[in-house]
């Protein structure tokens, strides 16, 4: 039996805390294709990055900088964690934020992350390129309140939680991401390659980021 007060408290606790250009001849087919292409970000001293969240979740964004700051310092992004984003995913009104990089198999199908009181969602960020910038991702997948004889359990599943930095460069765009090896958790930063119809994601390095 799902028990939405005590959902609630653990999100709650959660709170504070993963085209190719296409070349003719004929102006009006390079037009349309133009068109039909994800928006470029708006200089080349922009990338792009997409973090995903939910209640349970944290994606602290701190752009320009090599290590972590406090959760209320000036400049943090929190795509997940946040008040408001935790209220959005409780009642499930909470939308998807989107610059234009293509879409991955994460993004296309994250009602498949969906939980009890908690809708998965993601926003896309400009950052600077051939800059470090750091994030602290986290997640707590919190599994069924339930009561038996009388007796209460509380089951939650594996957590997994770092931070870590890294340099984009120009014009890129990355995806964060959550991997497991075992019981063994990494947290990992994709680039984004739309290629052929298809998209790619290929893993760049990154390095745990010490606090500031």
């Amino acid at each position: 039996m799902k028990n939405p007060a005590v959902l609630f408290s653990l999100l709650l606790s959660a709170s504070g805390f993963a085209q190719d250009a296409v070349t003719t001849d004929a102006p009006a087919a390079a037009a349309a294709d133009a068109a039909s292409a994800p928006a470029a970000p708006a200089t080349s001293a922009i990338s792009r990055l997409r973090l995903f969240g939910q209640n349970g979740a944290t994606a602290f964004l701190y752009r320009d900088s090599s290590c972590i700051r406090g959760m209320f310092s000036d400049g943090v992004e929190k795509a997940s964690g946040g008040m408001s984003s935790a209220f959005g995913s409780l009642i499930g009104t909470v939308s998807n934020t989107s610059l234009g990089i293509p879409e991955t198999e994460t993004s296309q199908n994250l009602s498949r992350k969906d939980g009890f009181f908690s809708k998965a969602y993601f926003r896309e960020y400009e950052v600077p390129a051939d800059k470090p910038s750091s994030l602290r991702l986290g997640f707590q997948d919190v599994s069924s309140f339930y009561v038996a004889n009388g007796v209460r359990y509380d089951s939650v599943s594996p957590s997994c939680h770092g931070d870590i930095t890294f340099t984009p460069r120009a014009g890129e765009d990355y995806e964060a991401a959550f991997s497991w090896e075992g019981k063994r958790c990494s947290i990992s930063i994709n680039q984004v390659i739309a290629k052929d119809g298809k998209t790619e994601l290929v893993p760049v390095p990154v390095t745990r980021a010490p606090s500031c």
